[in-house]
């Protein structure tokens, strides 16, 4: 490398090199697809994944472009633009979690809950309370 660039600086700038590449690599797969084709294969859930993972990825980019050029990131808006974009991460992992949740027998749970409150003794309640 350059002779005035920073000894201490040369395993970082390497890392930084690797990761770009792997990045790319990564990439290079989905880049190649055709959009339109790839994504109406695709379930709703899957789209919106993939397009939070591009932008994500896109703002992180950025990021690093902003924080190489000696620039402060936290003072752009791209620190807004990643909060958003990890809300719609969660956002996108609640709708995942809900469809893996367990349905409730509304039925079962009538049945229990009336069970529940009756005493002996008393008349049994009436399924047609609720």
């Amino acid at each position: 490398m350059d002779e005035d660039f920073p000894e201490e600086l040369l395993d970082t700038v390497k890392n930084f090199d690797k990761g770009i590449d792997e990045l790319e690599k990564g990439f290079a797969d989905l880049l190649a697809m055709n959009r339109t084709e790839f994504f109406e294969e695709l379930d709703p859930l899957s789209r919106a994944k993939i397009d939070i993972v591009s932008l994500y990825s896109i703002n992180s980019l950025f990021w690093m472009l902003m924080k190489t050029l000696g620039h402060n990131p936290q003072a752009s808006d791209v620190k807004a633009e990643l909060g958003r974009v990890r809300s719609a991460i969660a956002r996108c992992k609640e709708i995942q979690d809900r469809e893996k949740r367990g349905k409730v027998n509304q039925d079962a749970a009538r049945r229990m809950v009336t069970s529940g409150l009756w005493k002996p003794g008393e008349q049994k309640l009436s399924m047609r309370l609720y």
